[in-house]
């Protein structure tokens, strides 16, 4: 398993280092091999600790972040957030391995990831550029994928109207789905 770690206004010592990389490697005990890795980012504002895990398995992302006041705190919460939703995937590619198989090997996410720490709004800073294969499919489909990756926005290429559409999830929990019209 490959593990990347990013730190963002902190200096990474050899033991937050060695202690990410145990954590995660507990964490991605249910999965292994080539297509398994993990990305963590680390960072602090003012007093606040914050964690960013982002576990990819052939293609599919699990996403967790945690803060606290303690960094070693942060990374715990974020793990065992992490550990949730990876045995709760493993627990259902068991059951439906051959359908899970084929959705992951379909889908291809490309992740670039920037850091643009000498600009000073944090709110114009880019973090990452998701690229990724458009396939038409149903907005239930869109629906559960969105949920599945645990985003609250996702463009898809709508199967009914073969156009692209944005789903993005209000604070209030309901969905809002953007379509262009021309």
């Amino acid at each position: 398993m490959q593990i990347n770690i990013t730190a963002r206004h902190l200096k990474l010592t050899d033991a937050i280092d060695s202690y990410v990389r145990q954590k995660i490697s507990k964490a991605g005990k249910y999965f292994d091999g080539d297509n398994v890795w993990a990305h963590v980012i680390l960072s602090v504002e003012k007093n606040r600790q914050i964690t960013e895990v982002t576990f990819y398995i052939a293609g599919k992302a699990f996403r967790a972040k945690e803060e606290s006041e303690d960094l070693y705190a942060s990374i715990d919460l974020t793990i065992d957030k992490l550990s949730k939703q990876l045995r709760k995937e493993k627990e259902i590619s068991k059951i439906h391995r051959k359908a899970n198989l084929k959705v992951a090997k379909s889908k291809k996410i490309k992740t670039e990831v920037f850091s643009y720490d000498s600009m000073e709004d944090s709110r114009t800073k880019i973090s990452e550029i998701k690229r990724f294969d458009i396939r038409p499919i149903s907005i239930e489909e869109a629906i559960e994928e969105m949920d599945s990756l645990n985003y609250r926005v996702y463009m898809f290429l709508n199967s009914s109207t073969e156009k692209i559409n944005v789903l993005y999830r209000k604070d209030s929990g309901s969905l809002v789905m953007l379509e262009p019209e021309m």
